[in-house]
């Protein structure tokens, strides 16, 4: 693109600092080499695109909104676009996967999205593991959303298209990670399953045992009752037995 041309686009969206136009300036010839294959940035996208992330990275204030109406795209595929060439550039900054959960409302998966990667890692041959960078948002960003899918949580669109990769290879990553996810979780449902019978066969034999009591505590009264009534009946034919003999005695004629 023409240096002037350049300069003007950068002059609409308030950008006038020369160390943020030079610093615009070698992202656009970097991204020459670097950014193949984005169909829908134009050349005029592109500066914008450049321009932006000069900006961002030198802190320097710029119109946003102006700038996404400048390149000519909807607000999404921008946005879409931005990622991809700020990752192709090697410019995003990598969030560690408590960040990105925290951004975006996921911090249960953090977790199962960790031992993902440690998985991942170790299922790869040594050769490849010693250039393995999982700290990148490609990585981070597919196992929180692969962890998300298999713990069966809601997860924020935008989520997946923080990668800045294609989506054919966040589709792909995110395949090979979804083999380890579920095995993950299969295993932490199949170690809660025993606590809780555990937890019920101990309730069960609680309520057992308290059934018992309150049966003993019903049934004593009445068998309370029984044992007296017994009793009182063998006292009152002791009674009755004693009293026939004193009156038999007293009937019998006295020898003359």
């Amino acid at each position: 693109m023409d240096k002037e041309l350049f300069r003007k686009l950068a002059s609409k969206i308030g950008i006038t600092s020369v160390k943020v136009l030079s610093q615009a300036d070698e992202y656009m010839r970097l991204s020459q080499v670097k950014c193949v294959g984005l169909g829908s940035v134009t050349a005029t996208s592109k500066a914008i695109i450049c321009l932006e992330l000069a900006a961002t990275s030198m802190k320097f204030p710029l119109d946003k909104e102006y700038a996404v109406k400048l390149s000519g795209l909807s607000p999404k595929v921008y946005s879409s676009n931005l990622k991809a060439v700020e990752c192709m550039l090697g410019l995003q900054s990598n969030l560690g996967l408590r960040d990105l959960a925290v951004q975006y409302g996921c911090l249960e998966a953090v977790k199962v999205a960790s031992q993902i990667l440690q998985r991942y890692e170790t299922s790869l041959p040594a050769a490849q593991q010693q250039d393995l960078d999982l700290s990148k948002a490609l990585f981070t960003t597919a196992a929180l959303y692969t962890a998300c899918k298999c713990m069966k949580l809601r997860t924020d669109r935008k989520l997946a298209s923080s990668s800045g990769a294609k989506k054919g290879v966040f589709d792909r990553l995110c395949a090979q990670f979804q083999k380890f996810g579920q095995e993950i979780c299969n295993e932490a449902s199949s170690i809660e399953k025993p606590g809780k019978n555990v937890q019920k066969r101990q309730k069960t034999i609680t309520e057992m045992l308290e059934t018992e009591g309150d049966e003993k505590l019903s049934t004593s009264p009445k068998r309370e009752r029984v044992e007296r009534t017994e009793e009182e009946e063998t006292q009152n034919y002791e009674e009755w037995k004693r009293k026939i003999l004193e009156n038999a005695l007293k009937a019998k004629p006295v020898d003359s």
